[in-house]
């Protein structure tokens, strides 16, 4: 029998969508370094040589914390896509750790340049894909990216504890979200 491919446009599904690093994956030593001050939303995207290599900083890195379990329970009732910031040069790597931790690759949409910074592109994407909610950990995206969707849930790092507003919802874990949620 002929296992049909996922087509997401067909998904009738309220859309969620993912930042990955700092929610589903683990930051460095465990560490979030994202403060979000000091971040202009007309900065110019930066080339250099972690845009080449940055697949491999990313590579031997873990789930966060229920991040796994919590996806797929909110995959149930939601078409969850993952928006990252990691580039396109990351996105073989990027697969293969979904394959490794999570069994499965989600729907991702990587950064196709280096010319949009962080925020400027999961903005962008926001706008395209319209979703009900996005899961975030930079203060400064879940800011510009909470005019832009319903509802934001902000993982709860020391360093985004500033960050409020009446759209924001701080969760501890992924799944920490259906109290907030409700599909329809």
């Amino acid at each position: 029998m002929r296992q049909r491919r996922y087509d997401a446009r067909m998904d009738a599904r309220p859309l969620l969508t993912f930042d990955m690093d700092g929610v589903l994956c683990r930051p460095p030593l465990g560490i979030n370094p994202g403060r979000g001050t000091g971040k202009s939303r007309a900065a110019q995207g930066k080339r250099g040589p972690l845009w080449w290599s940055e697949g491999w900083r990313y590579h031997f890195r873990k789930p966060m914390s229920g991040a796994v379990d919590g996806f797929r329970a909110l995959s149930e009732q939601y078409r969850c896509a993952v928006v990252t910031a990691r580039g396109k040069p990351a996105e073989a790597l990027t697969r293969a750790w979904f394959e490794q931790h999570f069994g499965f690759v989600p729907e991702l949409h990587v950064r196709p340049g280096w010319e949009e910074t962080s925020a400027q592109y999961k903005a962008r994407k926001m706008r395209e894909l319209a979703p009900v909610a996005h899961f975030e950990d930079d203060p400064f995206t879940a800011s510009w990216v909470a005019e832009l969707v319903p509802q934001v849930f902000l993982v709860d790092w020391p360093r985004n504890r500033d960050l409020s507003a009446s759209n924001i919802h701080r969760v501890r874990k992924v799944a920490d979200a259906f109290q907030y949620l409700h599909p329809g």
